[in-house]
């Protein structure tokens, strides 16, 4: 005898997939609460005392703030102008923006809409560079971006475990990512290297190179993205590209470079790594331990004849050094002053 196949209602299909999402939200949970991870609507981590923040010069909606290395005053995302910077081996300007989120963070240099631009982009972020070079890098040294902590940060092994999730996801993305958690100054004697998630050169998502006595295109062109040379979807012709770039850098040029390929894992106003499944949302400061982190561009001198592969400050030259935080995620107030190198009231907003 065979048995009539078992006929399933609507509702059972309704229970079915409401146990599947269940358990799958028990589960990550599970993970976050095993690892430390905040939830992303549990706002404790992100209450400041509004009071100690009042009187600096920045936007009033929801934004980032950036201190140059050296300091040169309190910068913030999505400004009227860009902001400069002067290094020992460049200078230049710089755009870092985002959607809006308010009326304050709606439009930047010459009426520039930041929320059209972002609309139909999955990006959170981007940032574009304008650099010229006092002291170009060799050619034989390598060029790395990304980001850098200030000091090592102990970690739970749920915790380190998400990490390297989060770090292979990113590399998926982007490619060929040095990671390192950073030496433990409790077991490493001499040098230590700092906790950093940087990538080579070719990780910038755009180039321009503007020959000496042209003027580049704006950072907030309309056409910008017509300009240079894009890695989407020529990653291999992109990276012999900007190879062949690094070799030939020189004072003169002026180079531009524009960043947003990891962004969508980055969501810097709200202080939050995302996008990984299972292991995140989750607050920059478990992997971080406080803001503010820095982002960096620097070479890394050649050692051949020593084994050692860590990217130790005595190895670096650093071309663009910025340390950032969320508006809603900050930094003591006496840690603000010390990286921007101005006193509270006497920062200037630029």
């Amino acid at each position: 005898m065979v048995k009539e196949p078992l006929e399933v209602g609507s509702w059972e299909y309704a229970a079915y997939a409401a146990l599947i999402v269940f358990a799958w939200e028990l589960a990550k949970a599970l993970w976050r609460a095993a690892a430390g991870i905040v939830a992303p609507n549990d706002k404790s981590d992100l209450k400041v005392e509004s009071s100690e923040f009042r009187d600096l010069p920045v936007p009033p909606d929801a934004h980032a703030e950036i201190a140059m290395d050296p300091p040169c005053g309190l910068h913030y995302s999505n400004p009227k102008e860009p902001f400069s910077f002067e290094s020992e081996c460049t200078k230049g300007t710089y755009l870092f923006f985002h959607p809006p989120t308010g009326p304050s963070t709606q439009t930047g240099p010459d009426g520039f809409d930041y929320g059209e631009y972002f609309l139909c982009k999955s990006r959170r972020w981007e940032m574009r560079v304008h650099m010229t070079f006092k002291r170009p890098p060799p050619p034989d040294e390598g060029l790395f971006f990304g980001v850098q902590l200030e000091e090592y940060v102990p970690m739970s092994r749920a915790t380190q475990k998400a990490q390297k999730m989060i770090v292979a996801g990113i590399r998926q993305a982007v490619g060929g990512v040095y990671h390192s958690p950073g030496d433990d100054p409790s077991r490493v004697v001499g040098p230590l290297e700092m906790p950093h998630c940087v990538l080579p050169l070719w990780a910038f998502d755009q180039f321009i190179e503007t020959p000496e006595g042209e003027e580049p295109p704006c950072l907030w062109d309309p056409n910008f993205s017509d300009f240079g040379q894009r890695r989407y979807k020529r990653i291999a012709k992109y990276s012999e590209e900007i190879g062949k770039l690094q070799k030939s850098f020189k004072v003169g040029p002026t180079y531009t470079f524009a960043f947003w390929g990891n962004s969508r894992f980055l969501d810097v106003l709200n202080w939050l790594v995302i996008g990984i499944p299972v292991v995140t949302p989750v607050s920059f400061n478990k992997f971080a331990g406080k803001p503010p982190v820095h982002v960096v561009l620097y070479s890394l001198k050649n050692t051949p004849q020593e084994r050692d592969t860590r990217h130790l400050e005595s190895r670096k030259k650093y071309y663009f050094r910025a340390a950032i935080w969320s508006s809603a995620m900050r930094p003591a107030m006496a840690r603000i002053e010390a990286l921007t190198g101005v006193r509270a009231h006497g920062m200037d907003a630029g």
